[in-house]
């Protein structure tokens, strides 16, 4: 694994203001006064954290990150996107097709520099925090989310490391501005809030209890101990990958419940019955597994998108619910070409394994031609059957990719259905006409452009191919009713 001097002062940084927190959060009697922040700020602060905490919660996001990126991006609400269009993060596009343009900086390989771009107009401040809300409930940002990044300062990580901001230094000022103003207060939802009052209520009871209690204190020694009890709640480690996975579900699965969270980590989980138009063998997606451990025993569980229209509502359930394809591997020693005009993403693991699979780049960036596979995979999605194979890339490593990212080199040809119009360049005729692409059949005829009468240097084509032994780009056009196959090169780039 790789160091560098960014990865590892930010565990510096982050160890630090967890600590900062935790320091934060003994000496604020009352975090939701923001008596630290200007008054500008406070008010600021006052206008959304209604909105933002019930958002948050409701889509499993923390509040904190939530008041703090809107604090940040919008200047406090006081942006011209803020004031003009309530967009308070800086989310481009259009909204129920309402946008404006704004200058925006942004980062790239040479530093900061300055461009325009469309941003989403909504019509109310609390229509951009749902809009917010909507935009990270995918599987990109799923380890934003407060079920899987646990923490907000990871959680602050994750958002940059995912994308969402180009600023390299995003997370390092969200989790300062946090600190700063105490949102962590925030992050405790309703029920954390009145099992607080209701142990403040206790520590009264048990204070008035004391003398009596300590009275007993000779008669309680001479009593068996008791047992030590398990911890009655689990643990679960998450697992995402960079796309949802298409599952069916079981024969049995309607005896497994659904619930909001995984079973047993949290006091408060609510159980939900299946939809009743679902039956086994339906498809549904699944972005998120988790490993719960309770008192040391271990079990797989799954989010799954349910296609409840436009709900983003997510539920969790048992792994016995679900079948992923069948995988089937064999060990191969071949070797391909990476197909330039049909690149695809490669993953760490195969795109449907039930472990969730990870994006590792896209074939177009890998920096050769020649790729050799050791291992080939096939399984069948909606009955039509998918072939992998794991490659080695340089600079990468053992990456899997669909095979119709590549070429295999044992074959003459690779052939596209595509079809349009082309124009001739000038000087079209020293390329030959085929009647098959060359080298690829016994049966092959070359003919000049003798007898061939063109009215017109559009030419009509209704299929690509690529010469395998070459890499060079054919196309199969129509001429006097006639098929021929001839070099990209005849035409005019």
């Amino acid at each position: 694994m790789k160091y560098t001097l960014l990865s590892i002062l930010s565990v510096l940084f982050i160890t630090s203001v967890t600590t900062l927190a935790d320091n934060n959060q003994n000496n604020t009697s009352n975090g939701n006064s923001f008596s630290n922040a200007q008054p500008y700020q406070a008010t600021f602060f006052n206008s959304i954290k209604d909105s933002a905490v019930s958002i948050a919660n409701k889509n499993d996001l923390f509040p904190s990150i939530m008041m703090a990126q809107a604090a940040l991006e919008s200047g406090y609400g006081t942006s011209s996107l803020a004031v003009n269009a309530n967009n308070y993060f800086g989310i481009k596009g259009n909204y129920q097709g309402q946008s404006t343009n704004m200058n925006t900086s942004e980062y790239g390989s040479n530093g900061a520099y300055n461009t325009t771009a469309n941003f989403r107009k909504y019509p109310s401040p609390a229509e951009s925090l749902q809009d917010y809300a909507t935009f990270l409930n995918t599987p990109r940002y799923s380890n934003v989310h407060r079920s899987v990044a646990g923490t907000y300062q990871i959680a602050a990580q994750n958002l940059v490391q995912d994308g969402y901001a180009t600023d390299p230094n995003y997370s390092f000022k969200l989790i300062k501005l946090i600190n700063d103003n105490a949102l962590f207060t925030f992050d405790n939802n309703s029920s954390n809030n009145s099992s607080q009052n209701n142990n403040s209520k206790n520590d009264n009871s048990s204070n008035n209890n004391q003398n009596s209690s300590s009275n007993n204190n000779n008669s309680a020694q001479n009593k068996p101990k008791q047992p030590v009890q398990k911890n009655t709640l689990a643990t679960a480690t998450y697992f995402s990958g960079s796309h949802p996975i298409s599952v069916t579900l079981s024969n049995n699965f309607s005896k497994y419940n659904l619930y909001n969270h995984v079973k047993d980590t949290r006091k408060k989980v609510t159980k939900y019955k299946w939809f009743s138009n679902l039956r086994a063998g339906n498809i549904v997606n699944v972005d998120l597994m988790a490993v719960q451990n309770h008192n040391g025993k271990n079990s797989i569980w799954y989010r799954l998108d349910l296609h409840e229209g436009k709900s983003t509502k997510k539920y969790w359930v048992y792994n016995k619910a679900v079948v992923f394809p069948k995988i089937n591997y064999q060990k191969v020693n071949k070797q391909f070409i990476l197909d330039k005009f049909n690149p695809r993403d490669a993953y760490n693991h195969v795109y449907s394994y039930n472990k969730m699979a990870m994006k590792i780049d896209s074939s177009i960036n890998f920096q050769v031609k020649k790729v050799f596979a050791d291992m080939e995979a096939t399984f069948y999605i909606n009955g039509m059957k998918t072939t992998w194979y794991r490659i080695n890339v340089k600079g990468y490593g053992k990456v899997w990719i669909d095979s119709n990212g590549l070429i295999n080199t044992e074959k003459n040809a690779k052939y596209y259905p595509e079809n349009g119009t082309k124009t001739l360049a000038s000087n079209y005729k020293k390329f030959k006409l085929y009647n098959h692409i060359p080298g690829t059949n016994k049966n092959e005829i070359k003919q000049n452009w003798n007898g061939i009468n063109l009215t017109d240097k559009v030419v009509s084509y209704d299929l690509k191919g690529v010469r395998v032994k070459y890499a060079t780009v054919w196309y199969r056009i129509f001429l006097n009713n006639k098929s021929y196959w001839i070099s990209s090169q005849a035409f005019a780039q």
